[in-house]
């Protein structure tokens, strides 16, 4: 009995002493983690929305070049000369994808795109999501809408050629730019 007992006033003491070390560590890093992911996300923005950077002018450029409005809930993004960004998610291949699309002023065109978060195969799907590969959207018709076709055959102004071996990734792409974008427009009267 006495063995149990001394036991169980282990466990506790061992619970209390490591569930605050946690709770200290979390309070301590939490302003910094925040301000690393609020960062990360205007440094995708500012990609979408091809404005140049350097790594330790983020914040002024982003605060210069950018003003942000919140629309029912979604963060839009305007630049100066009219484009406007938003973060896109959904389903790809092997799990969610998200990250930030820029239209052009008038709403027809894609600007650029900068993913936040992809868990798709290294060197299959995960090309399709790179940022060489996303340079190819850029300037391609999201009217009536955006359509990923098969490799070399990509001729009209709303077509991106795929990349070879990873279809399913590249749908599910189109897929998630057409939805959010159609979204978004809709929400912004467009």
């Amino acid at each position: 009995m006495i063995d149990k007992i001394k036991m169980i006033g282990f466990v506790l003491v061992f619970g209390v002493f490591w569930s605050t070390a946690l709770v200290a560590v979390d309070t301590m890093t939490g302003p910094r983690i925040e301000k690393y992911l609020l960062e990360k996300k205007r440094k995708k923005v500012l990609e979408a929305l091809v404005i140049p950077y350097e790594a330790d002018t983020i914040e002024e450029v982003f605060t210069t070049n950018v003003k942000t409005e919140e629309i029912d809930g979604k963060t839009i993004y305007t630049a100066e000369d009219g484009s406007i960004a938003f973060e896109f998610s959904g389903p790809a291949s092997q799990g969610p994808i998200s990250g930030i699309i820029a239209l052009s002023p008038d709403k027809e065109a894609i600007k650029g795109i900068a993913m936040i978060q992809q868990n798709e195969t290294p060197g299959l799907g995960s090309r399709v999501l790179a940022a060489d590969n996303l340079i190819n959207f850029r300037d391609k018709k999201v009217v009536p809408e955006l359509l990923i076709v098969a490799a070399g055959t990509a001729s009209a102004d709303n077509e991106v050629d795929a990349i070879t071996g990873a279809t399913l990734t590249s749908k599910a792409l189109e897929r998630n730019i057409n939805k959010n974008v159609q979204a978004t427009k809709t929400l912004i009267g467009q």
